[in-house]
């Protein structure tokens, strides 16, 4: 009698002392783990043998009773093959079992019997699916992560229309900061719950990373669709999210995206609704902007904009122009603000708004800013071994919120000393925003440059956004009020007062004070009148190279840009 069995059987029947058929119907109900044997008579496979391991498992095992449905094509794949096939089914309680099952020919070549082995894998499963699970949810809120994202978006593109909505919460880290990461991580559980209430049947939400959210929606017919459900979701942030340390209050910032056709992929879709995302926070807190040509276009000329500008910091196109800043009250040039500009070789010299929030983004302001305080430094120290005043010029070098870290401080330092510059004639321009994003963090490394000599403004000041106590905690020397303050002043009463307040406040507190953007002779008249100590803007004269201005900086009561 020839077999092919499974490898524990086979092994078994070698050391049987006993007739074929009677020592491997014996082996089955001695084997320690499941076994059980089967008849091929009249076409139906029936028990003729099962041990105890095998019927605690599977309660329906009785002599010539017949094998489950679910055994039957696997045990008639092995007889046709006459080969040990695997296979796993279920049994009762939730069990699983792995199977393998081999036939025994007769002498004759008939295949009479199918011997089994059977395996409880139930906890193995369970913990493969936990594994699986975890490899494609997240932790915290249990929705599907980027990779489940991908999958299903793949999924989805093949058999409809689908819309996805990048959902960003705004400014979420500042909201970290303050009821701490425990709460933080409650609060964006409770916002993945409020979601997933609001989506269509058959929509999915996932968590694409940190703050941000992802919701995919099929079958849909063109944006309104989509922008029906990005209302919703907005909608979810207007109710106040409860924590235990008070209530807290959020939006989001929505970007949209939609595929175009089944030969779509998810890579496209994603990157698509990330770029309408970007510009969407572009426009302010709750905003929802839709992918389309035209973003896609702005989203080009952006990377060609990066691209550009790592290859100006290395090909020297960078330039600083400077612009004067008077004192009033003796109508003297006492200094320059340094304004950098991009010496694009295609589209010519371009202002820093062209190109600056483009860099910010890309994380090359810092480079950037620090090209442009050495080249001030050196710039204001040439002027002052030519200046036949006992005065030195100063040089204003403004700094973005995200050169306020440590490393600002060395950078200064190298700057000044490779110019042989005066601490004290470097003020370094940080904006209100700025300084809001981080107060803390601003003050030390402000402190530690103002303890140098180095002189500190507040640029921008009016919008808004610096509190009174935040001026008191850091070493401020000046003020420089908004352009959008002066823009009317002369011209409305209420602007004018607003002004006369900044002065006073910025007097009270030991700071001169600057106005921007002063352009006429009534806006400087007005100025003079409240007490405005300094002033600069395209009255005096417009930002202009540094050989340009070189004359000013020898007459210093050259108000006027010359002819």
């Amino acid at each position: 009698m020839a077999q092919t069995l499974p490898p524990p059987v086979q092994d078994a029947l070698r050391d049987a002392d006993l007739p074929p058929v009677d020592a491997w119907l014996d082996i089955v109900g001695h084997l320690p783990q499941p076994a059980f044997a089967v008849s091929v008579a009249s076409g139906t496979f029936r028990y003729v043998a099962a041990n105890e391991a095998y019927t605690n498992l599977v309660v329906d095992a009785g002599p010539e009773s017949e094998a489950p449905a679910d055994y039957q094509p696997h045990l008639a794949r092995a007889v046709a093959d006459r080969t040990v096939v695997c296979f796993e089914v279920r049994a009762p309680g939730d069990k699983v079992l792995l199977v393998d099952c081999g036939p025994v020919v007769d002498g004759e070549g008939r295949v009479t019997h199918v011997v089994c082995l059977a395996r409880d894998v139930t906890e193995h499963r369970r913990v493969e699916a936990a594994l699986a699970h975890q490899a494609r949810h997240d932790v915290l809120t249990n929705l599907p992560n980027r990779v489940a994202l991908v999958e299903q978006l793949d999924q989805e593109l093949r058999r409809s229309r689908v819309g996805l909505v990048f959902v960003d919460i705004d400014d979420f880290d500042v909201v970290n900061a303050s009821v701490g990461h425990d709460a933080g991580d409650a609060l964006l559980m409770v916002v993945a719950r409020r979601i997933e209430r609001v989506l269509r049947e058959g929509d999915s939400a996932a968590r694409f990373g940190g703050d941000q959210l992802a919701v995919v929606c099929h079958d849909v017919a063109g944006p309104d669709e989509v922008r029906a459900v990005a209302a919703r979701i907005q909608r979810v942030f207007r109710e106040p999210f409860v924590l235990d340390a008070g209530e807290v209050r959020l939006s989001a910032s929505l970007g949209i995206a939609l595929s175009t056709g089944p030969d779509d992929r998810a890579e496209r879709l994603l990157l698509d609704a990330d770029v309408a995302l970007g510009y969407a926070k572009t426009k302010g807190r709750g905003a929802v902007e839709v992918f389309d040509d035209h973003i896609r276009e702005r989203a080009r000329e952006r990377f060609e904009t990066e691209r550009g500008i790592t290859r100006a910091i290395e090909r020297g196109e960078l330039r600083v122009h400077y612009q004067p800043v008077v004192r009033f009250d003796r109508s003297e040039i006492v200094g320059f603000e340094a304004l950098v500009r991009w010496q694009h070789p295609e589209r010519g010299l371009l202002p820093p708004g062209a190109f600056l929030p483009v860099a910010e983004g890309a994380g090359l302001i810092g480079a950037i800013g620090s090209w442009v305080l050495h080249e001030a430094c050196r710039q204001a120290a040439a002027w002052e071994s030519e200046s036949t005043y006992d005065t030195p010029l100063a040089v204003s070098v403004n700094v973005s919120a995200a050169q306020l870290t440590r490393d600002l401080v060395p950078t200064v330092e190298h700057a000044l000393a490779s110019a042989s510059l005066a601490p004290a004639s470097l003020v370094l321009e940080v904006s209100e925003r700025a300084l809001a994003d981080g107060v803390e963090r601003a003050a030390a490394v402000l402190g530690r440059l103002s303890a140098s000599g180095v002189r500190i403004a507040v640029d921008d000041f009016g919008t808004g956004l610096a509190s009174l106590t935040h001026l008191r905690r850091l070493p401020v020397d000046f003020l420089k009020i908004d352009t959008s303050l002066i823009e009317h002043l002369g011209a409305r009463a209420d602007d004018g007062a607003v002004v006369a307040a900044v002065v006073q406040l910025g007097h009270a507190l030991g700071l001169a004070v600057a106005a921007e953007g002063v352009e006429t002779p009534r806006q400087l008249s007005e100025l003079r009148s409240i007490g405005c100590d300094l002033g600069q803007g395209f009255y005096f004269a417009r930002p202009q190279p540094g050989e340009v201005v070189k004359a000013l900086v020898h007459r210093r009561f050259q108000w006027k840009q010359p002819a």
